[in-house]
């Protein structure tokens, strides 16, 4: 039978994990359940598995599981054995995408979605040299922005998740979007995907690059490649020359290996060495074809 525990317990068994194979329920959002013995039990969040679990994942349910380093996100509906899932996704994690980029996401140089909001509000109230015209939302959004940019993860969270009660239908994706980037920086993928499937692909949001990239890199630990193909394919028919779109071409090499594509993962790295060679991404590409 399964058992929750503390959270005093559960910060001790990230920090100092067990044997080599067992895995940790790092998040729960739904109906999770493990087979024992033909009986289906609920799982809870600090629960540890093995590479024999069988899981089911339930409609409208999220899982995180630390399987020694690696990530394991699900969110669709069905059976899984733990093992098979773990084995495919370290063939595409291998490739090291997270920490590529969370760097990207996070440099001086790379942060579209946060510095561009700050100028989209910011600059606009220069032009027009009224602050009137500035929404409260837009102004909410603008202080969240300064939380993250002061790596005020956690402030950002708690101050967006009770101003987005009182928020227009139409404003709530970006609120969503920096709710889950701020989890995503505080390395809870989980939360993070939750939130990003909540946000609308508007090529015209001033967040859209990013959003790409990080919804992307979390659709590929969820082992959904199709679905992170169709997100970039969808970036690419508007942009294939930025910075952003080098990390997207990179990313589809990913999503392409993780399908059995090699041969047009090789050109999607090929196109992203090209596109800068001396970049990290661009590196890190170079890198993978010279080990093919």
């Amino acid at each position: 039978m399964k058992r929750n525990i503390f959270v005093i317990i559960l910060l001790f068994s990230i920090l100092f994990c067990a044997a080599a194979d067992d895995f940790l329920l790092v998040y729960a959002e739904g109906d999770i359940f493990e087979s024992e013995n033909g009986t289906w039990y609920e799982l809870f969040i600090g629960d540890m598995l093995t590479d024999s679990s069988t899981i089911k994942v339930g409609p409208d349910s999220m899982v995180e599981i630390d399987a020694n380093g690696n990530t394991l996100l699900l969110n669709k509906p069905g059976t899984y054995k733990l093992g098979e899932l773990i084995t495919k996704t370290s063939k595409v994690s291998a490739w090291g995408n997270n920490p590529v980029f969370k760097k990207f996401l996070s440099g001086d140089n790379s942060r579209s979605g946060v510095q561009t909001a700050v100028m989209g509000v910011r600059g606009s109230a220069t032009e027009t040299d009224d602050v009137e015209w500035l929404s409260e939302d837009s102004m909410i959004i603008d202080e969240a922005i300064e939380m993250i940019e002061d790596g005020s993860f956690n402030d950002a969270i708690d101050f967006l998740s009770e101003e987005m009660e009182f928020a227009f239908d139409e404003d709530l994706s970006v609120y969503n979007y920096y709710i889950g980037y701020s989890y995503y920086m505080l390395g809870a993928s989980g939360r993070s995907l939750s939130y990003l499937d909540e946000v609308e692909s508007d090529y015209d949001a001033e967040y859209y690059p990013d959003f790409v990239v990080l919804k992307g890199s979390l659709l590929l630990e969820s082992l959904a490649y199709n679905d992170a193909l169709d997100l970039f394919n969808d970036f690419l028919r508007n942009d294939d020359f930025s910075e952003t779109a080098q990390a997207v071409n990179y990313l589809s090499a990913s999503a392409l290996k993780g399908l059995g594509k090699d041969s047009d993962a090789k050109k999607k790295l090929e196109i992203t060495v090209k596109m800068n060679p001396s970049s990290d991404i661009g590196k890190s590409a170079d890198t993978l074809l010279n080990n093919l």
